[in-house]
């Protein structure tokens, strides 16, 4: 009998001021609230989780038109140097480096142009959905998992870089100890980092992380 497994995504939350000058807050998925993953397949084999699913599995959000509408920034850029922080900063705590999966940043990214779309900062959208209900619209097996999101102003604070705009999200994290967590998690192996960066310079980046091997290698011990 194949193992059973518990979903559980969590957020944990520590705000440092909206906007000014940045915001930070991070989500786990809880296992105060876990529900089992259902198979992917019908059953008839272990499912896939993370960068691991299939493509026909998965249902992401359609792309978004632009990750801004300014013309003084490379997102795509920061989002890359971002990941690459995060990599080093969990190399230098002796933790693996992560796989990029561009279809959980898609849905990262969502929540970042939802939240300057919408004027709010939180895991929770104004529709009362979650990270695990983000995922869960989009078919994304997480065999457990976090998500971070931050906030500054782009070209104020010491952000008139994309190198300095990552960093500044990379401290944000470091500098509060859940984020830290969630970011040297060693069950994490999926990342997704989706900033977007509003007309009035008002910069999000939500960054979630995902365990795409929530099985054990031997299979473990069978649940009843």
């Amino acid at each position: 009998m194949r193992r059973k497994l518990l979903l559980g995504l969590a957020v944990l939350s520590l705000v440092t001021g909206c906007l000014s000058p940045s915001g930070t807050q991070s989500t786990e998925l809880n296992t105060d609230d876990q529900t089992e993953a259902p198979p992917l397949n019908g059953g008839s084999d272990p499912p896939e989780y993370a960068h691991k699913q299939p493509d026909s599995e998965v249902n992401t959000p359609e792309p978004l038109d632009n990750k801004t509408t300014r013309d003084d920034i490379n997102v795509t850029l920061a989002e890359r140097l971002l990941k690459k922080k995060v990599d080093d900063h969990r190399d230098s705590n002796n933790v693996g480096g992560l796989i990029a999966d561009p279809r959980l940043a898609r849905i990262a990214r969502h929540h970042s142009y939802d939240m300057v779309k919408r004027d709010f900062f939180s895991h929770t959208n104004p529709d009362n959905q979650t990270y695990t209900d983000r995922l869960q619209e989009s078919d994304y097996a997480c065999g457990g998992g976090w998500e971070n999101i931050s906030g500054t102003i782009w070209k104020t604070n010491g952000t008139r870089t994309e190198e300095q705009l990552a960093e500044q999200f990379l401290i944000n994290f470091i500098e509060s100890p859940p984020h830290n967590t969630a970011m040297i998690d060693s069950d994490m192996t999926t990342i997704g980092v989706g900033i977007y960066v509003a007309e009035n310079g008002h910069a999000y980046v939500t960054m979630a992380l995902c365990d795409a091997d929530p099985l054990p290698e031997d299979g473990g011990d069978d649940d009843e």
